[in-house]
């Protein structure tokens, strides 16, 4: 009997050590990305989202060090992000683009992470606006 609790358990410990190793390797691979003020971030994916309701969108999911609930300090540095992703989305020929805010996850099995999208749209006039502003993002790329 004492033979059979010692395999269980050499079992046991062998699945914890597979089940971490899985945890480690489902962890977002990012690119990191230096900005022009030379700061760095990480990207985790950049995608074409398609709607059914709206034309597609360009989306750029990054991870901040920033708390999501800062909104002027992300606000900062999404403005940063768009100079230059804003580039990318005109070339791809869309009028939509997402760039979303990702903190760091945290937890030790079950890793969770918030989010908070800043969401542009191309008016017919080729200005691009941040939804819920009142300033245009060209404004604001141009005052910089």
């Amino acid at each position: 009997m004492g033979h059979n609790v010692s395999v269980i358990r050499s079992l046991l410990a062998a699945l914890m050590v597979l089940a971490w190793l899985a945890c480690q390797s489902a962890a977002q691979a990012t690119k990191e990305v230096t900005l022009p003020s030379g700061k760095k971030v990480r990207v985790i994916a950049v995608g074409r989202i398609n709607f059914s309701n709206d034309s597609p969108a360009l989306m750029l999911k990054y991870q901040t060090d920033l708390k999501v609930s800062d909104v002027v300090a992300l606000r900062k540095e999404v403005d940063e992000i768009w100079t230059i992703f804003r580039k990318d989305v005109e070339q791809a020929g869309l009028t939509n683009a997402i760039i979303s805010a990702n903190e760091v996850p945290q937890g030790i099995i079950v890793k969770t992470a918030k989010a908070y999208n800043f969401v542009f749209t191309k008016s017919s006039d080729g200005t691009w606006h941040l939804a819920g502003d009142r300033e245009t993002a060209n404004q604001k790329t141009e005052r910089k």
